[in-house]
């Protein structure tokens, strides 16, 4: 919030004279004024007290022992002041006619008195929350003594000089019979309220000066502006607006920017907006008299702080500049106050800075800057020509360049000789690494059996397999012959001998000084022996025994699966069997078949269990 600004005005019913007051009490209508020690902005005259009494205010037995140091208490005036700047305070008090002739003036002064406004101040001294020292019927005359020093002198650092003062919260009395005295308030703190209470033995009409002749301290000449408001202020605060001159029974009305009014001596609006900024007048009605004063309300907007780049994604040991806009003034949470920054973020970081503008208007914004750890990537050491290669981690956000030109997380690269392969890896934030490996050559595997199809014969067959591979100086073969206990081999060109009809893929694998490996596979085929034999003609019906029957014969037929019929000219089924080599003897229906040639189909398996179908024909020769 800023120091309030508050606009010259006259104060109503006052006119630039606080008017000399036949008041009994403060608590009178127009019964106690604002002062202030300091320079008054506004012009405002101080009255001294022309008639009356204290006691009605302080108390019946005052008027018979006086109050404090003062043994009696005529013509009194009531003023007040709240401290705006901390320190001790004297404060130099003269009372003068109107031909500059001095008045005899006496005081006496009470504090500190803690209130939210001049309005709450007058009321809780009204209303009796407010208890002042100094009831001389309850207390030893001579506690109280009059303290005029000479020239007002007070050394802070002695409380001898104070004349034994402040006594509960008596703060300081005198009652020198001069036209000057000389207040002294020590330690007084911002924000608290002191009372005076100021005697004319004269009676005379006459005026009061006070100003600060000593101390650090300072008083809040606010108090006597007519109106006035905290302003300028920044958009989202909270906009008081005061009416500081109360009076018991007046009445307020206030009216502002986009019809807004209220109808209290003091107004709080939070958060305020600019739309808010622009003259406010305040009416204030008191003893059918009316008065109106404005204020002028400043409300600046708050800034929007932007931060280039927002994010900043660095690798490690990178920096990066960011720089604010949008104020007038930088504060990093860094500690810097320049508008740019360069930061060297050892992880995430958030980077947090306050603009303020001329206006003293704040806002604020972040930025994060992250720095990625240098990410290590691995290959294998080594592998062998024709296995995939892929670098880890592999993030499709990065980009693979290999030094053989090839891109991508993944290759299978093809080399003639050992190579050392890199790659060098660039992810999303421009952080480099490159990982290595070495790919070896390999062999190539490849064979020939010396026949791929090989019946046996004599109850085994031998097939002779010729290396044909390139680069290899291991092998090891694989026969697929679970019959067979030397069913591998490692010589460069094997045989191998078949004792089972059937089907094997045989498998030759190849090594070279690289340990890498190729494999090829081939297919064979050893097939039982098979022969028969059917004849083209036979003489049944003949008592000799000599191709007086009709059958095939042969080796490598199975029982299984077999089938012979044969049809006459006119396709009817002369002889039909399913007995393997079963004869036909020639007949039908019980007679020797006619002369002439006949139909056979003749289905069977050989021991492979291969399918095999022969027709022909057979001659009946008698």
């Amino acid at each position: 919030m800023k120091v309030a600004n508050h606009v010259i005005l006259t104060v109503l019913f006052t006119f630039g004279v606080i008017q000399a007051c036949l008041c009994q009490s403060p608590c009178d209508p127009n019964g106690i004024h604002a002062s202030c020690t300091d320079q008054n902005p506004y012009g405002i005259t101080y009255a001294s007290g022309t008639s009356g009494d204290a006691s009605s205010f302080l108390g019946a037995n005052s008027s018979l022992y006086g109050y404090g140091c003062l043994g009696s208490l005529p013509a009194p005036a009531y003023y007040y002041m709240k401290i705006s700047s901390p320190g001790d305070l004297l404060i130099h008090i003269q009372q003068y006619d109107n031909t500059g002739t001095g008045l005899d003036v006496d005081f006496a002064c009470w504090g500190p008195f803690n209130a939210s406004s001049q309005q709450d101040f007058i009321t809780k001294l009204c209303n009796g929350t407010y208890q002042l020292t100094g009831a001389l019927s309850d207390y030893d005359w001579s506690t109280y003594t009059s303290h005029c020093p000479s020239y007002g002198y007070h050394d802070a650092n002695d409380a001898s000089t104070w004349g034994g003062y402040p006594i509960g919260n008596l703060v300081d009395c005198s009652y020198d019979a001069s036209e000057e005295e000389w207040c002294y308030i020590p330690n007084a703190q911002i924000g608290q309220f002191y009372l005076l209470v100021l005697t004319n033995y004269s009676e005379e009409l006459g005026t009061i000066t006070f100003s600060n002749s000593g101390g650090t301290a300072k008083t809040d000449c606010s108090l006597l502006a007519p109106i006035n408001n905290n302003g300028p202020l920044c958009e989202g605060e909270t906009l008081e607006l005061a009416c500081e001159n109360y009076q018991i029974g007046a009445t307020y009305h206030w009216t502002g920017p986009n019809g807004w009014s209220a109808n209290t001596q003091y107004v709080t609006i939070p958060n305020a907006t600019v739309s808010m900024s622009g003259s406010y007048s305040c009416t204030m009605s008191y003893n059918g008299e009316t008065d109106v004063q404005t204020t002028t309300v400043v409300i600046n907007a708050q800034p929007t702080i932007t931060i280039t780049p927002p994010v900043a994604n660095l690798c490690n040991g990178d920096n990066v500049t960011l720089t604010a806009s949008g104020a007038d003034t930088y504060v990093w949470n860094t500690g810097e106050t320049t508008a740019s920054i360069t930061v060297t973020p050892s992880a995430e970081s958030v980077y947090t800075v306050t603009g303020t503008t001329a206006a003293g208007c704040v806002g604020t914004n972040s930025a994060v800057a992250m720095s990625s750890d240098n990410i290590i990537y691995t290959l294998p050491d080594v592998v062998c020509e024709g296995s995939p290669i892929t670098v880890q981690p592999n993030n499709p956000t990065s980009t693979y360049v290999w030094d053989n030109g090839s891109t991508g997380a993944s290759i299978n690269p093809d080399v003639t000789v050992s190579t050392l392969l890199t790659v060098t890896v660039t992810d999303a934030n421009g952080c480099v690494g490159t990982a290595s490996v070495t790919v070896n050559p390999k062999p190539n595997a490849g064979f020939e059996p010396d026949n791929y199809f090989v019946e046996i014969e004599d109850g085994s067959a031998t097939i002779n397999f010729i290396d044909q591979s390139e680069g290899a100086d291991q092998w090891w073969w694989n026969f697929a012959d679970s019959h067979s206990e030397s069913n591998t081999s490692e010589e460069a060109s094997p045989s191998h001998i078949y004792t089972y009809s059937g089907y094997y893929n045989v498998k030759q694998t190849v090594a070279n000084e690289y340990n890498c490996r190729d494999s090829v596979t081939r297919l064979i085929r050893i097939t039982s022996p098979f022969h028969l034999y059917i004849p083209s003609a036979f003489t049944p019906g003949k008592t000799d025994g000599l191709n007086d029957l009709f059958a095939p014969v042969g080796i490598g037929v199975s029982p299984e699966n077999y089938e012979m019929v044969i049809y006459n000219q006119w396709g009817q089924i002369v002889f039909k069997t399913t007995e393997l080599f079963a004869p036909w003897d020639g007949y039908f229906q019980g007679k020797l078949a006619p002369l002439g040639v006949y139909v056979y189909r003749l289905s069977l398996q050989n021991l492979d269990e291969e399918a095999k179908i022969f027709v022909g024909t057979v001659t009946l020769v008698k």
